[in-house]
């Protein structure tokens, strides 16, 4: 509480001694009648009906984590003294909560909204200054809802919506929370801009506390999940609820743990197996799924987001003395030059007659390495070519993959997995030795799920499966909708150290996000901010930079820190421009369809084309795929 103040000569309100003063000329230490330290605060205004039920309904529902009040009187409530300083106070005076002071906080003011919640209430004012960290740990103080709020007080810690509620107090708990770890509200310097980009600062805030914060801090009501979720994902599992706010009631079912679902990426396009894989290496900048998903939290931006990343200076990218090299059967040319970092070393495009034919780049130049379905990758040291085909349910009952060896021409075939698993998106590792494939099942047309990966070393011939999808995970993910469930299939690349693996995953709250995982499937770091990665190279050649879509209500990418998540900003794109990867440190690679040509692009950081890379005749509305690699 704040520090108190003797009165002389002492009053009495009521059947009360008023001893001290608290917070304010209304706010008062005083003794009951039986001697009792207690807190009274003298209203503004008497209380109206309404306020009077609202007060006796608090009192009634005597909710856990909150002062409990005492008595009412026409002009003033009674509550219990909660000796303590106040967040306010305690973050001033000492600096921000870490580790376990901090969880305990987030559990002890995340009950009292769920017990006030549950009673059919809503606080309407969680501020820092009404947690008080009492012997007994904190509580959260009931408002006096007959004092105006300040605009100052409702600039730093307003909701995005106008009207007070449940999901409004979710959205102040996270607010207060932030501020218990940071000093600072998410949303304190140029809150209006940041909520439209949904950079709220979160400071050094890890883990599923950062997770939870940053969902219940959406933009849209709807979106954050409700007190009695949020207390739920901070003790850690179900079950618990009912036994941390007894209410006399039938116990309710509990909701659902957060989902840990992973990605989007290939494209389910009908019954059985039929698998297209849309965005293997053809993600498009694109709005979110709905514009509503897209203010989550991200992490601290050292200022305002720009339109142009704030990155290295700009590496020239050459654009005359370039070679045109045509492309076998007519089906394009590729335009190149020595200085370039990367080189296309693969596609797969779309017939006339509706084929899905792969090319790579061998000894030869570009030749045809397979039939319909097939999909050829060659690895960066241009050694390996490995042929997969996606289709092979239509073939045979058992996926091969074919290594040819392009330094000795030695060719084998390793067999990988059998119905009704698959496995798709081909990438090989940074120093050549490893092919990662995702790995999805389907046990009927209507039920096809991701499962994990499978890596592949050709030199030792030998093959590992690793699953980060359990069963509740896979319940979960089937549980979705058939558009979600399609955008959600897991698609997994290589961290740029080549020392782990990289997923999208679909967060609680339906938006994207990033996690990392060790080579054996351990999540090491979630990322649940950023958007949906897209095409195959979603980290720059340094590693130091991430690219994602569909983190903004605009057509655009957003480049992130990938070793702080810090946004760096944002690169401007348009309708039916694709995000293929990074062409150098300072320059991305786009794609878009021009009638049945498929024309990929080099644009820098203002979005703005540079020159062409490639233009291959790919039949209108069908699947291109490229494949680059470093030179």
């Amino acid at each position: 509480m704040s520090p108190v103040l003797p009165l002389e000569p002492q009053e009495r309100l009521g059947p009360y001694n008023l001893v001290a003063r608290l917070a304010d000329d209304r706010v008062f230490l005083a003794e009951s009648p039986t001697g009792e330290q207690v807190v009274l605060r003298r209203l503004a205004r008497p209380l109206d009906s309404r306020a009077r039920d609202a007060v006796a309904r608090i009192w009634e529902t005597a909710a856990v984590g909150t002062a409990h009040i005492l008595d009412v009187g026409r002009d003033y409530v009674v509550t219990e003294y909660v000796q303590g300083p106040t967040l306010e106070e305690e973050i001033a005076g000492r600096g921000p909560l870490t580790g376990t002071a901090l969880h305990r906080l987030a559990i002890a003011t995340a009950t009292a909204l769920a017990s006030l919640h549950r009673a059919s209430l809503h606080h309407g004012r969680v501020r820092p200054s009404k947690v008080v960290l009492g012997s007994d740990g904190p509580r959260l103080l009931n408002p006096d809802r007959t004092r105006p709020v300040t605009a100052f007080d409702e600039d730093r810690w307003r909701r995005p919506e106008e009207e007070e509620g449940p999901a409004a107090d979710v959205f102040a708990w996270a607010a207060v929370v932030v501020f218990a770890a940071t000093g600072s509200p998410p949303f304190d310097a140029d809150a209006d801009r940041r909520r439209s980009y949904g950079a709220a600062d979160l400071g050094p805030m890890t883990g599923p506390l950062r997770d939870l914060v940053a969902d219940c801090l959406a933009e849209e009501p709807d979106d954050r999940p409700a007190a009695e979720e949020a207390l739920l994902r901070l003790l850690g599992h179900s079950g618990t609820l009912d036994t941390a706010i007894p209410d006399g009631t039938a116990p309710r079912t509990a909701p659902s743990p957060a989902r840990r679902t992973r990605s989007r990426l290939p494209l389910l396009i009908g019954g059985a197996v039929a698998l297209a894989l849309v965005a293997g290496a053809t993600g498009y900048f694109a709005t979110p799924r709905t514009p509503r998903t897209v203010t989550v939290a991200a992490p601290t931006p050292t200022s305002p987001v720009a339109s142009a990343p704030s990155v290295r200076p700009p590496t020239p990218v050459p654009t005359t003395g370039l070679s045109a090299i045509s492309l076998p059967d007519d089906v394009g040319t590729v335009f190149e030059h020595p200085d370039d970092p990367i080189r296309l070393s693969s596609f797969q495009i779309t017939t006339a007659d509706d084929q899905r034919i792969p090319y790579a780049r061998t000894g030869q130049g570009y030749t045809k390495t397979g039939d319909h379905y097939d999909l050829s990758v060659v690895s960066p040291d241009g050694r390996w070519l490995a042929k997969m085909n996606e289709f092979y349910l239509a073939r045979q009952n058992q996926m091969d993959i074919t290594f040819t060896d392009q330094k000795s021409g030695a060719t084998f075939t390793l067999p990988t997995v059998n119905s009704p698993a698959t496995a798709h998106y081909p990438v090989w590792s940074p120093d050549s030795r490893i092919l990662l494939l995702s790995l999805w099942y389907t046990e009927d047309p209507d039920k096809t799920y991701p499962t994990g990966f499978m890596k592949i070393d050709p030199v030792t011939r030998k093959t590992t499966v690793v699953e980060t999808f359990n069963r509740d995970d896979i319940a979960q993910f089937l549980a979705l909708s058939a558009n979600l469930r399609t955008e959600s299939m897991a698609a997994y690349t290589w961290t740029p150290d080549g020392q782990g693996v990289a997923s999208a995953y679909l967060t609680p709250l339906e938006t994207f996000g990033l996690r990392l995982f060790d080579t054996d499937g351990r999540v090491l770091r979630s990322m649940h901010w950023v958007g949906r990665v897209s095409g195959q190279d979603w980290f720059s050649p340094s590693g130091d930079l991430l690219v994602t879509t569909g983190c903004e209500t605009r057509f655009a990418a957003c480049v992130w820190d990938a070793g702080t998540g810090e946004r760096r900003g944002s690169v401007p794109a348009h309708e039916g421009q694709n995000l293929l990867g990074w062409f150098d440190e300072t320059h991305l690679i786009t794609a878009r369809k021009d009638g049945d040509t498929y024309v990929a692009e080099v644009v820098d950081m203002t979005g703005k084309t540079v020159r062409v890379l490639a233009e291959l005749h790919s039949r209108k509305g069908g699947v291109s795929q490229l494949f680059f690699t470093p030179k």
